[in-house]
C-alpha cells in the first residue's frame, strides 16, 4: 500500500472537520479546569445535632447494656449437684454446659468430684481450669455400684409400684421384667428377703433398695375385701396402674394408659383432663370423678430456659412448631422469667397459656 496515499486517506480533514476537532478539545479543556474548581462553590451540608445525639446516646445505652451483661457473669462458690437455675445462669460458664448439667442432674446423675465436672458435655480444658477453684462438692453418700448410677431412691411398696416406678429406682427393663413374671405367676412380696430373692438384682442395688422397702398393712385389701366404690379415693398423680384398677370401668389397659398420658403431661391439674386419655368415656369419667382427687403440688415442671426442642415438643400440649417458636423467642430475646411473656408476645393464645400455666 502507498504510505503517502495512506496518510492522505486517514488523517486529512475538511474545513468543517477540523472546526470540530477545535470546538471538541476547547469543551474537554474547560470541562477538566471547572472539575477541579467545582468544589470551591459547594455549600457544606446540615448536620442535624438532634439525630447525632440520638445516635451518640442509643450507642451508649448498647454499651451499658452489653457491660452490665459481662459484669453480671461471674464465678461464685457453687455445689454442681444442688445449684438452682437461676443462679446457674448468672455462673460464667458456656450456656451449652449450663443446660447439659441441668439435663445430666434431671436423669439422676450426680457430681461425685471435681473431676467428674469435666464429664458433662462441652466442658474444655479452659471452662474446667476457670471454674476448678470455685467447685464444691458436697456429698453425704459414697458413690454407689454403677448400676445404681442414676438411680432416684424412695419409699416405694414392691407390690404396687409402676414399671416406672422400678426404673426411677435403678432397675433395668430386664430386672423390671423379671419381677412382672414373677407376679404373673402369684408370688408377692411379704418381706424384704422375699424382694433381695429376685433374680438379676445384684447385692449393691439389694442392699441400697432394701432401706425404702414398705408395706401397707392393707396389701391384701384388693385379694380379700369386696369394696364398695363410695369408699374409694384415689390420689391421680401418685397412684399406680394396680391402684386405678379399684375405680369402677377402669381396667388394666385403661389404667396404664392413665399412668403413661399422666407421666407425659407431669402430671393433672384437673379432674377433666382425664377425658384426654383414650378409652375414658363420659359415663366412664362420671363413675369415677366423686372416686379421685388431686394433689397439684405433685405436678413435675417443665423449665423453659433449659429445655430444648425435643423435650419441649414431647409434651401433649405443645406441638413442634409451636415448641419452634419458644425456642427461637428464647435464642433471640434471652431468658423467658415467666410464662406470659410468650402470651403477651402472641406466641401462645390464651387457651394454649391456660393450658400450659400448671407446668411451666
Amino acid at each position: 500500500m502507498n504510505f503517502k496515499r495512506f496518510v492522505q486517506d486517514y488523517f486529512t480533514f475538511s474545513r468543517n472537520e477540523r472546526k470540530g476537532i477545535t470546538i471538541l478539545l476547547i469543551l474537554i479543556f474547560l470541562l477538566a479546569i471547572a472539575n477541579n474548581f467545582l468544589f470551591y462553590f459547594e455549600k457544606p451540608a446540615r448536620i442535624e445535632t438532634n439525630l447525632l445525639d440520638s445516635a451518640s446516646r442509643e450507642l451508649g445505652m448498647m454499651s451499658d447494656s452489653l457491660n452490665r451483661e459481662i459484669l453480671s457473669k461471674k464465678y461464685f462458690t457453687f455445689n454442681p449437684n444442688t445449684i438452682d437455675s437461676i443462679a446457674l445462669d448468672s455462673l460464667d460458664l458456656p450456656d451449652a454446659v449450663k443446660f447439659n448439667l441441668l439435663k445430666f442432674r434431671s436423669r439422676g446423675g450426680k457430681i461425685y468430684s471435681d473431676s467428674d465436672f469435666r464429664k458433662i458435655y462441652g466442658v474444655t480444658e479452659d471452662v474446667f481450669s476457670k471454674i476448678e477453684p470455685y467447685l464444691k462438692v458436697e456429698l453425704k453418700v459414697e458413690k454407689p455400684d454403677l448400676q445404681m448410677n442414676g438411680a432416684e431412691l424412695f419409699l416405694f411398696n414392691p407390690n404396687t409400684a409402676s414399671d416406672i416406678d422400678f426404673q426411677r429406682l435403678g432397675l433395668t427393663g430386664k430386672q423390671v421384667e423379671t419381677i412382672r413374671n414373677y407376679q404373673s405367676k402369684g408370688g408377692k412380696f411379704r418381706t424384704k428377703e422375699d424382694f433381695s430373692k429376685i433374680w438379676g438384682i445384684s447385692n449393691s442395688q439389694k442392699k441400697a433398695l432394701s432401706e425404702y422397702i414398705v408395706f401397707e398393712e392393707n396389701d391384701n385389701l384388693v385379694e380379700n375385701t369386696i369394696l364398695t366404690t363410695n369408699k374409694i379415693l384415689i390420689e391421680l398423680n401418685s397412684a399406680d396402674s394396680i391402684a386405678l384398677e379399684l375405680l369402677p370401668g377402669i381396667a388394666d389397659k385403661l389404667s396404664k394408659r392413665i399412668v403413661k398420658y399422666r407421666d407425659i403431661l407431669g402430671g393433672f391439674y384437673d379432674l377433666n383432663q382425664l377425658k384426654e386419655v383414650y378409652g375414658i368415656s363420659d359415663q366412664t369419667f362420671k363413675q369415677i370423678e366423686d372416686k379421685v382427687t388431686l394433689d397439684v403440688s405433685k405436678i413435675r415442671k417443665i423449665d423453659l430456659n433449659f429445655s430444648d426442642l425435643k423435650e419441649l415438643s414431647r409434651h401433649p400440649y405443645l406441638k413442634k412448631e409451636l415448641a419452634r417458636q419458644i425456642v427461637d423467642f428464647r435464642t433471640k430475646n434471652g431468658k423467658i422469667s415467666d410464662l406470659s411473656v410468650l402470651r403477651d408476645s402472641m406466641i401462645l393464645n390464651i387457651d394454649e397459656y391456660n393450658r400450659l400455666k400448671p407446668y411451666f
